[in-house]
């Protein structure tokens, strides 16, 4: 059975994670596309859009409960509201370091102390193309790969799937031979066990909105 938008808005309004996830994975390509176009020319290779998208990401999970749907594409034009608001910060930061002949500070991840497993895991989706920011950095991601190896085939599957492969939730349930319903009730279990194997290490992820890099 598929899982309907509106019911996985409602769920993340209620404070449900992976809900919130599935949406926003959803959304990522259709939103880079977005920002993307919006990137003025002299600064395309110097504006990640995938960065942007995931500072949009973390503050839609800090704000969340303050959603108000407005129409079928609501969520959407709220998140890529956000988005834009960061391209305009990263653009006027750029144009500001060229005119003082300084370089842009870079865009990483904050501290404001939110520790979630939904971050960790788009670090580890992230690994290969961010650069490493610290001894820290690379013991969360080992963590987490350590607690991804011990959970059970199809837990597993589904988490890599949705969070690090970053598949749509329908393509992720057909691959798994799966209804999306069930897909989304073993991303929450995986999630759950992974929360657990990290805080029996005391490994936590910290994102924040400062200029952060889903």
């Amino acid at each position: 059975m598929q899982v309907d938008q509106d019911q996985l808005i409602h769920r993340a309004v209620a404070g449900d994670q992976v809900a919130l996830t599935m949406l926003l994975k959803d959304g990522r390509r259709r939103l880079c596309e977005g920002l993307a176009g919006r990137v003025p020319a002299e600064l395309r290779t110097m504006i990640d859009v995938d960065d942007l998208a995931q500072q949009a990401h973390v503050i839609v999970f800090r704000r969340i409960k303050d959603f108000v749907p407005a129409g079928p594409d609501g969520f959407y034009r709220w998140v890529e509201a956000i988005a834009l608001g960061k391209l305009r910060d990263a653009v006027k930061g750029h144009r500001a370091a060229k005119r003082g002949g300084g370089k842009a500070a870079a865009v990483v991840g904050g501290g404001d102390a939110e520790r979630s497993v939904v971050a960790l895991l788009d670090m580890v989706a992230a690994e290969g193309r961010t650069p490493s920011r610290s001894a820290a950095w690379h013991e969360q991601v080992a963590a987490l790969q350590s607690a991804l190896a011990g959970l059970p085939e199809h837990y597993r599957q589904a988490v890599t799937l949705v969070y690090i492969e970053g598949r749509p939730v329908a393509e992720a349930a057909n691959i798994m031979g799966r209804s999306e319903r069930s897909l989304h009730g073993l991303c929450r279990r995986a999630i759950e066990l992974l929360r657990a194997d990290l805080l029996s290490t005391c490994v936590f992820v910290r994102s924040g909105e400062a200029g952060p890099r889903v």
